[in-house]
C-alpha cells in the first residue's frame, strides 16, 4: 500500500451551494468557475428571517484527497442537511458510525498561506494524509455556548482510496469544523431569558441556535428556551415553565405570535413565563404581542386568555430597561447625584455632608437606597443609608479590600486579601429583625490562590466579574456565576475574557448589562468584553482611574496632568471622551478636589 502526505490544505468552499432564505434569490458557487441564480423558495414566514443556505454536494469520485476533504468542510456547514448524511458520504462506513457532530463545534479561520499538496498524491497511491491549517476563534458546546477561543488548527485527516468511490475520509476530528463564516450563515445568536434564584429577576444566556429548514427559527429559539440553561448557568437560574413541558408550535394569527405548548403554569409562575418568552421572542417578533395556548386551546389567567405584551420583560424586571437613573460621584469627599444641568447635589445623611475620607463609592438598589465607601488605607467600608438621618456605619474590616459592589438583593460585596496570593470574597447583608450586619464567606475555589483586585456583581445578581493577578504579576479578568444564598454562596463557572497574556494592567471594571463588561487598562485603554466574544478595544483617555456603566451610558474618572480631577462622559456620537459635571457656575473644568468616582446604583 502506498501512502502520501499532502502537507496542507487551506479550507475553501468547494462542492457547496449557498442559498439564501427569505424572499431574497441566490448565487450558487458549485466549484466550478461560474455562478448560477436560482429562485427563492422562502416561506416568507416572519418569524422565520432571511438566511443563506449551505445545500451540501456529494463527493465525486474524480476527486483528489483535498477536494474531498474541502467537501466534506463544505457538507458540514450544510444547514439544509441537519442530519449531517451527505457530510456523511465522504466518510468510510467505519468511520462515518464514528463520527458524532453533536459533539460541539470547533471555529476556525483558514490560514492565509500554504500549499494545497496536491501534486504530492500519485496516481497508484491508496492512502493519504491531508492536515487542515488555521487558527481556532471559537468552539459551540452544551448546546449552542459560544465561546471565544485562541490557538492554532493543526486537523489531521486520512484518507483512502476505496474501489468505486475514490477518496474517502477514514479518520479524522470527531465534531464539525467550521469557519467563521460557516457559522455566521448556520446559527443565530440569541438572548434566552432564565429567572434569578428568587424569580424576581431576568438573566440573559447568548446562545447559537441552529437554523433548520425544515422549523421556524422561532420555534427553534423556544425549545432551546424549554430545554433550560447550559451548564454554565446550572444551579444559579431558574424557569417559569412546568417540568417536561414541550412546544408545540409558534405561530402568526392576528399579527399575535402564539406560542402553543403541552403545559400551563402556576398562577404565580404567569407574570415570569410571559416575561421569559416576551424577552426571548422579542429579537425575532419585533414589536408583535404574545398569546399562549395550551394544545391549540386558549390558555386563561384571571378568567380571561393569556396575553402578554410585546415588552413585558422589562415590566417584570425594571433593571431590564432602569430609564433615567442618575448617577453619583464623590467630590471633596462627600457623596453628590447628578441633578439639573448636570450640577451635582449633595446627598442626604452623613454621606452627603461629613468627609469620611472614603473612596470607591458603591451605591444600592430601587428600594434600599445605601451607599458603601472603602477607606483611603482599604482596611474597612462603610455604608449609610441614602436618607436625612442617615450615618456612617463600618460594616466590614479587613486588609487589603477591593472596593464594595452591591448586589439586587441588597448584598454587599468584598475581598480581602490578608497575605498574598490569598483572597478571601466575602458578602455581607443587614438583618433587620436584630439590628446586625451578617457576613458570611463565599466559596470560591478558583479565586482562593490569587489576588483578586476587583469584584463586581452585574444587576442580573447572577453575573459577577472579577480582576486577578497571579504570583508572577500577570492579571485578568473572569466572568462567572453566582450560586445560592447566604451561607451557602459561591462563584463557579469562572471564565476568562481578558487573558494573562496579554499582560495588562487592569485599573477598573463594571458592568453596562448582564451581558457586557468594560474593563479599564493601566495604560487607560478601554475594552468591551463578553461570555461570546473576544475583547474589543475602545478608544480610551489619558490617566482614567475608575469607569461605571448603565446601557449606553458610560462615565470615567478622570486626571489631568496636575492630578485635577473631573468625570467625564463618552459621547458616542462623537466618539470621544467630554467632560460633564459643571459647577455652580457652569464650568466644567478639572479642578483640585473636583469630581472623581462615578458610580451608577448597582454599577
Amino acid at each position: 500500500m502506498r501512502t502520501r502526505t499532502v502537507r496542507s490544505v487551506r479550507a475553501a468552499g468547494l462542492a457547496l451551494a449557498l442559498v439564501c432564505g427569505g424572499t431574497a434569490c441566490s448565487v450558487i458557487p458549485t466549484g466550478a468557475s461560474r455562478a448560477v441564480t436560482v429562485d427563492d423558495v422562502g416561506r416568507e414566514d416572519p418569524l422565520d428571517p432571511p438566511y443563506a443556505r449551505v445545500i451540501a454536494m456529494p463527493p465525486n469520485p474524480d476527486w483528489r484527497p483535498e477536494q474531498v476533504v474541502m467537501g466534506f468542510q463544505a457538507a458540514m456547514a450544510s444547514v439544509d442537511d441537519p442530519s449531517y448524511a451527505v457530510a456523511r458520504q465522504y466518510l468510510t462506513g467505519a468511520y462515518a458510525k464514528e463520527w458524532n457532530p453533536d459533539s460541539g463545534v470547533t471555529v476556525y479561520q483558514p490560514s492565509t498561506t500554504g500549499d494545497d499538496g496536491g501534486d504530492d498524491v500519485d496516481d497508484g497511491d491508496t492512502e493519504a494524509r491531508i492536515t487542515l491549517k488555521g487558527t481556532v476563534v471559537a468552539t459551540i458546546k452544551d448546546r449552542g455556548l459560544y465561546r471565544p477561543s485562541d490557538g492554532p488548527l493543526d486537523e489531521p485527516f486520512t484518507l483512502v482510496k476505496e474501489e468505486g468511490k475514490g477518496w474517502r475520509i477514514s479518520a479524522g476530528p470527531d465534531g464539525l469544523l467550521l469557519s467563521e463564516p460557516d457559522v455566521k450563515r448556520a446559527y443565530r445568536l440569541v438572548d434566552l431569558y432564565f429567572l434569578d434564584s428568587r424569580r424576581e429577576g431576568l438573566v440573559i444566556e447568548q446562545v447559537q441556535v441552529p437554523l433548520n429548514p425544515a422549523s421556524t427559527f422561532a420555534k427553534a429559539v423556544v425549545e432551546r428556551l424549554l430545554e433550560g440553561p447550559s451548564a454554565s448557568l446550572q444551579g444559579a437560574v431558574r424557569t417559569a415553565f412546568a417540568d417536561g413541558t414541550r412546544l408545540i408550535d409558534v405561530t402568526t394569527v392576528d399579527n399575535r405570535v402564539v406560542v402553543n405548548l403541552t403545559k400551563g403554569v402556576s398562577s404565580d409562575n404567569v407574570a415570569a413565563m410571559s416575561a421569559q418568552l416576551a424577552g426571548t421572542l422579542s429579537g425575532i417578533a419585533g414589536g408583535s404581542s404574545f398569546e399562549v395556548r395550551i394544545h391549540g386551546e386558549p390558555y386563561y389567567s384571571s378568567d380571561r386568555p393569556l396575553g402578554i405584551d410585546a415588552q413585558q420583560q422589562l415590566k417584570f424586571d425594571p433593571w431590564m430597561a432602569p430609564g433615567n437613573i442618575r448617577p453619583f460621584y464623590l467630590q471633596d469627599g462627600l457623596l453628590r447625584q447628578l441633578g439639573k444641568d448636570n450640577v451635582g447635589v449633595a446627598v442626604p445623611g452623613e454621606a452627603g455632608g461629613k468627609n469620611g475620607s472614603f473612596t470607591h463609592p458603591a451605591v444600592s438598589g430601587h428600594n434600599l437606597r445605601q451607599v458603601a465607601a472603602l477607606s483611603e488605607n482599604r482596611d474597612g467600608i462603610s455604608v449609610a443609608p441614602l436618607l436625612p438621618d442617615g450615618k456612617w456605619t463600618q460594616w466590614v474590616t479587613g486588609k487589603d479590600l477591593t472596593p464594595p459592589s452591591w448586589d439586587r438583593y441588597h448584598s454587599m460585596w468584598t475581598v480581602s486579601r490578608p497575605s498574598p496570593q490569598t483572597s478571601v470574597v466575602l458578602r455581607h447583608y443587614y438583618d433587620e429583625a436584630k439590628h446586625e450586619v451578617k457576613q458570611f464567606r463565599v466559596a470560591a475555589a478558583e479565586l482562593n490562590t490569587v489576588d483578586v483586585t476587583a469584584l463586581k456583581v452585574a444587576r442580573d445578581g447572577v453575573h459577577v466579574a472579577v480582576a486577578t493577578r497571579n504570583a508572577q504579576g500577570d492579571e485578568e479578568v473572569k466572568i462567572g456565576t453566582v450560586i445560592g444564598a447566604g451561607a451557602d454562596s459561591r462563584i463557579d463557572n469562572l471564565q476568562t475574557v481578558v487573558h494573562p497574556e496579554d499582560k495588562r494592567t487592569i485599573t477598573d471594571i463594571a458592568w453596562k448589562d448582564g451581558k457586557t463588561l468594560y474593563v479599564l487598562t493601566g495604560k487607560s485603554e478601554l475594552l468591551e468584553a463578553s461570555l461570546t466574544a473576544a475583547p474589543a478595544s475602545q478608544v480610551a483617555y489619558p490617566r482614567l482611574q475608575s469607569i461605571t456603566a448603565l446601557d449606553d451610558y458610560l462615565l470615567a474618572g478622570a486626571k489631568d496632568d496636575e492630578d485635577n480631577q473631573q468625570v467625564l462622559y463618552w459621547n458616542a456620537t462623537a466618539a470621544k471622551w467630554e467632560p460633564w459635571i459643571r459647577d455652580e457656575s457652569g464650568a466644567v473644568a478639572f479642578t483640585a478636589g473636583g469630581p472623581s468616582f462615578p458610580v451608577f446604583p448597582l454599577g
